[in-house]
C-alpha cells in the first residue's frame, strides 16, 4: 500500500508539473509573449533519445 501512495504521489507531481507548464504557455500566449518550449510528461526524455536508434539511410555519394 505504501509503494501504491508514493508511485500515486510521483504522478501528482508530474501532472502539476505539466499543469504550470499549460498556465505558463497560455499565459504568455494571452500577452504575445514568446511561448516556453514543450516538456514531455517525464522530465528528461525528449524524442532525440528515439530518433538516435532509428537508422538514417546513408547519403549516396556519386
Amino acid at each position: 500500500m505504501k509503494l501504491i501512495n508514493i508511485l500515486l504521489i510521483a504522478l501528482l507531481l508530474l501532472l502539476l508539473r505539466k499543469l504550470a507548464w499549460c498556465l505558463r504557455w497560455l499565459w504568455c500566449y494571452y500577452h504575445g509573449k514568446e511561448t516556453p518550449e514543450p516538456i514531455s510528461f517525464i522530465p528528461r526524455r525528449t524524442g532525440e533519445t528515439f530518433e538516435g536508434h532509428i537508422r538514417k539511410p546513408d547519403d549516396e555519394e556519386d
